[in-house]
This record gives structure tokens, C-alpha cells and sequence, in this order.
């Protein structure tokens, strides 16, 4: 029996080992494969493009079968730059970029060989930059830790944006966001690197591209406020009108420091119109850090009283 399992165990071995030169000598052999990777165009001083070039090329490029590999799921250490000042223009502010052109602005950690470049060739033009400031815009979906919350939403201290283009797009721009900011199970406060939506990069550019956020996380903590008086903003010429119960009780809920520094000047409860059948849910005014959670009790009756 100890021979039949040690020769079992070796056939094992052997057949792991042959598997592995197999698939070391197949990553060494050469071949063809398409590559996509990120294009950029780098515009001339004190111009802005205005033709749509496309967000990505198609290389046709040889290489090894290993770094085909780390080119295609582990790196993204391939792209595509091109200057238009190291070209010569076709015609006023107009350009033609080829396929050489194209190719010398290859970018590669990874030694590869091109062999041909999808599209082959792009007509370019450019116009007058007018840059403008427009307000940002945070983009997030964020799940906290049971027990955790959200302090205030994620905010950075670059409240706007530098916008650059041609005139005709830039005017239409109104406010620039970034991309979404997607956290689970965050339990701790953070400062994380968001970098601008690049929906239109092609067409403009956006200064800075990476926007420093910060997430306010907080434990979860309740506060209940007493006697707190209900307000009627309200009238009703000479009806006097008169609320019973005049005072509730409110619950809030909120991260625990921005709970903590709730106080019952903070909160108050008002109704702005007279019920037509003489009971109301008041109206809970209270800092925008903390969440109305009960009002104690639910409904109030509103009494009209007839001054003398």
C-alpha cells in the first residue's frame, strides 16, 4: 500500500510539473493581440479642441504571452499622448494626426512591439480657450457600519472648479461633478482622492482633476428634547387659535458629536396652516446634522378661539 501511494504521489508530481513548463514556455512564445488603451490629446498654448476624438485606441501589438497577460488584467501601464504643438498644422488651427504620429505617442511600462493603430488617422481642429469656474458637485454611495452614520455629507474644502474649452461648450457647463465615491461598512472619518467625471475630457479639461473629500463618519447616538414649544405661523383674522398639547417631545438622531451639540433652542415644532378638521402633524425644524426620528405626541389639535 505505501508503494502504490508513493508512485500515485509522484505520477502527481510529475503531471504538476509538466503542466507548469507547458504554460511557462506557452507566456514566453510571441503573439498578435489587440490592446486598448487611454487617449489623450494635449492641445496648443492658449487654444482648446474642438473636435471629438475618441476616448480610447486600439493597438495591434507582439509581445509575449506574459506581458500580453499583465497588460490586459494587471496593469493598466499603456497609453496614448498626443501633442499637437510636434505637429505641423494642415491649415489654420487645423491638424492631421497619422498613424506614425499616433504610434510615437505610445506610452509603456511593458516592453511591446506596435504593430498598427485603430483609427489609423484624425482630422483636428482647435479654437480660442475660455476657461470659467463652476461649482462642484460630490458624487457618492456610501453604506456605514451598523452602529455608524454619516456626520454631515461628504464635503471638500474646493467648493468650485476650473472648466477649459472653446466658448460654445464652455457657456454650457453649469456645474462639474466628480466620480462616484462608493465606501462600505466605513466606520472611521476619511480623506479620499476623487478625480473629476472625464465624460467630456476629450472635448475640455477640468482643473484639478483630483479632489481631496472628506467623510464625516460618526457612532450613531439619539437625543430626546423636552417640552418643546409649538409654534402657529399662522392666522386666521379674528379667530384667535390656540394649540393643545402647546409642547412636545422631539427625538433626533445624528452622529454623536454633532447630537451632542443639539440644545433645545436648536428645535422647534410650527404649523403653518389652520387643519380643516382641527388636528395637524407639526412641522420639525432642526439642524440639518441630525434626523427627526419621533415627535411625541404624533398629532396636535389646533382650537379656534373667538377674541372678544
Amino acid at each position: 500500500m505505501a508503494a502504490r501511494r508513493f508512485s500515485f504521489l509522484t505520477l502527481l508530481g510529475a503531471l504538476g510539473i509538466g503542466v507548469g513548463l507547458w504554460v511557462y514556455v506557452s507566456l514566453m512564445r510571441s503573439y498578435e493581440d489587440d490592446l486598448v488603451v487611454p487617449f489623450v490629446v494635449l492641445s496648443p498654448p492658449n487654444q482648446a479642441l474642438l473636435s471629438t476624438v475618441p476616448p480610447t485606441l486600439t493597438l495591434r501589438v507582439r509581445a509575449s504571452g506574459l506581458q500580453l497577460l499583465n497588460l490586459k488584467y494587471f496593469t493598466e501601464s499603456a497609453a496614448c499622448t498626443l501633442d499637437l504643438k510636434k505637429l505641423r498644422p494642415t491649415g489654420p488651427s487645423t491638424y492631421t494626426a497619422e498613424s506614425p504620429d499616433l504610434l510615437r505617442g505610445i506610452v509603456s511600462a511593458i516592453p511591446i512591439r506596435t504593430i498598427s493603430v485603430a483609427p489609423s488617422e484624425l482630422a483636428l481642429a482647435t479654437g480660442d480657450l475660455t476657461v470659467k469656474r463652476v461649482p462642484l458637485l460630490i458624487q457618492h454611495n456610501i453604506a456605514c457600519r451598523v452602529g455608524f452614520v454619516l456626520g454631515a455629507q461628504p464635503h471638500s474644502v474646493l467648493q468650485e472648479v476650473e472648466v477649459r474649452g472653446t466658448k460654445s461648450i464652455v457657456d454650457r457647463i453649469q456645474h462639474w461633478s466628480t466620480q462616484r465615491l462608493s465606501l462600505d461598512d466605513l466606520h472611521e472619518s476619511a480623506v479620499v482622492d476623487i478625480p473629476v467625471n472625464d465624460s467630456m475630457m476629450s472635448l475640455i479639461s477640468v482643473v484639478p482633476r483630483l479632489i481631496p473629500v472628506t467623510v464625516n463618519v460618526q457612532q450613531s447616538a439619539e437625543l430626546t428634547i423636552m417640552d418643546v414649544p409649538v409654534v402657529l405661523t399662522t392666522s386666521h383674522g379674528t379667530v384667535a387659535l390656540e394649540v393643545r398639547p402647546s409642547r412636545v417631545r422631539i427625538v433626533v438622531r445624528g452622529g454623536v458629536d454633532d447630537v451632542s451639540a443639539v440644545t433645545a433652542r436648536d428645535v422647534h415644532a410650527e404649523i403653518s396652516e389652520r387643519p380643516a378638521n382641527g388636528y395637524t402633524v407639526p412641522r420639525v425644524v432642526a439642524p440639518s446634522s441630525v434626523r427627526v426620528i419621533s415627535i411625541d405626541p404624533p398629532f396636535v389639535r389646533v382650537i379656534a378661539r373667538r377674541e372678544n
